[in-house]
């Protein structure tokens, strides 16, 4: 009943666990590889998985793509990076048991960064919808920060458990992608006539340090707690800097 959705890219250090969580509670696994060279490809074929190689177009169009493969109409979609604990497991496997299934299904993630779990600030608690009956939703087409379209008037229940995110082993690589994301959203900005200017991007800034840090307690993930505060503030001064760039030189 649930087929379960990877997208991938060069995550040979936690595809294969990846995978084995999943295992647990599907057996239709949809592996979306955007031409992986380190190895990712022949873990992935070890398993008991379906494995597709796509040209990547976006985190939403590629997850979509994985979505139209998929053999059931309940969708877990998640990234290679990412893993059930087993109370999540266990949460899925009741609920999909019962007669009666919800819409889709809400999810609390656990990020670890630079081999620390981060407990505060904006990156906890938090929740996303990740399964979900892909007959009455789908991924927006977003070339960064992918939504799905569902409503109000779909039913959505939490589950309990949580998606442990295996996300940036170090700050560079943290910072790395902050760069590439902070271009995709001026670019879509652009394109749907947003703008910005100097004054909002440091405000932004400002706003999103003392609420990670102090009003949602970052300090208490320590020096870590600091680092993912600046760096969250550093995305929300050069998302809206870019953006205003954009309209000055075009």
């Amino acid at each position: 009943m649930l087929s379960a959705v990877i997208i991938t890219h060069n995550a040979k250090d936690t595809i294969g666990n990846c995978i084995d969580s999943l295992l647990k509670v599907s057996n239709d696994i949809v592996v979306v590889d955007s031409g992986s060279d380190d190895g990712t490809k022949e873990i992935c074929l070890s398993k008991p998985v379906r494995y597709f190689e796509k040209v990547w177009e976006g985190y939403s169009a590629n997850k979509n793509f994985g979505n139209s493969k998929a053999v059931n109409n309940y969708i877990l979609s998640i990234d290679s990076d990412e893993i059930l604990s087993d109370e999540l497991i266990e949460s899925i496997n009741l609920e999909f048991q019962k007669q009666t299934i919800a819409d889709a299904y809400k999810i609390r993630f656990l990020t670890r960064f630079c081999d620390k779990w981060i407990k505060y600030g904006s990156w906890n608690p938090e929740w996303h919808v990740r399964i979900f009956d892909k007959r009455k939703i789908q991924w927006q087409l977003l070339d960064v920060h992918e939504t799905l379209n569902y409503n109000p008037s779909h039913d959505v229940r939490p589950l309990k458990g949580l998606v442990l995110h295996y996300s940036y082993s170090s700050v560079e690589s943290h910072l790395k992608k902050i760069e590439s994301y902070t271009t995709l959203f001026a670019e879509r900005g652009f394109k749907a006539g947003k703008r910005a200017n100097l004054l909002k991007a440091y405000a932004s800034a400002g706003f999103t340090f003392l609420s990670s840090y102090l009003l949602k307690l970052g300090f208490l993930d320590g020096y870590y707690g600091f680092v993912v505060a600046k760096n969250n503030s550093w995305y929300s001064y050069l998302k809206y800097k870019k953006l205003a760039a954009k309209w000055i030189t075009n």
